[in-house]
């Protein structure tokens, strides 16, 4: 009897993750469209995952994007959020800014800023992720991220203001939105 319950639960995820599957191939986000531009197919990567990104930006050269990955070997997502905030907390290029976690839907979502180098040119990453249980098994990460590059001290103090006004905003957003489904297919170029 069990194994039909998980057979139809299995069979129902399948038919709603279609009748999604060509909304999730653009997805609205802060009043922002986001193509889908990088699969784990297209990426010949082991688990599940969705990028998504502004027109004109892609997996190699982005400014914005928001990502959908399912890690399954993971049951706990505010453990793993946990651990996730013990390695930010102890790497020299973040910053953690907010951890907070909800015991009653079991999730979990965590802000940060980090320090990075691309083509010459110096950059924070904003990040807010949502941790939460997947339907079929381990966890669910939501993503939004944003790439601020900078030349200054003038302009890194105008970063940190605008993150610091904007923080609760896209974790509420996070919170609130639906993840959206996994496509998983082949992306051309």
């Amino acid at each position: 009897m069990k194994n039909i319950l998980n057979i139809l639960a299995l069979s129902l995820l399948v038919t709603i993750s279609f009748m999604y599957g060509a909304e999730a191939n653009e997805i609205k986000f802060d009043n922002q469209n986001f193509t889908l531009k990088a699969t784990a197919q297209s990426l010949n990567l082991p688990n599940a995952m969705n990028e998504y990104f502004p027109t004109g930006e892609n997996h190699n050269s982005w400014t914005k994007m928001i990502g959908v990955y399912h890690l399954p070997e993971n049951k706990d997502p505010i453990d793993y959020a946990k651990d996730i905030d013990k390695e930010i907390e102890s790497d020299d290029t973040c910053l953690l800014l907010k951890f907070a976690e909800n015991k009653k839907t079991d999730q979990a979502v965590i802000s940060y800023l980090e320090n990075g180098r691309e083509n010459g040119k110096n950059f924070f990453t904003y990040n807010v992720y949502k941790y939460e249980k997947n339907p079929i098994e381990g966890i669910t990460e939501f993503r939004y991220a944003v790439k601020y590059f900078f030349k200054n001290n003038d302009e890194i103090f105008k970063i940190a203001e605008k993150v610091r006004a904007d923080n609760d905003k896209y974790m509420t957003m996070l919170i609130t939105s639906p993840i959206p489904p996994i496509v998983e297919k082949e992306l051309t170029p």
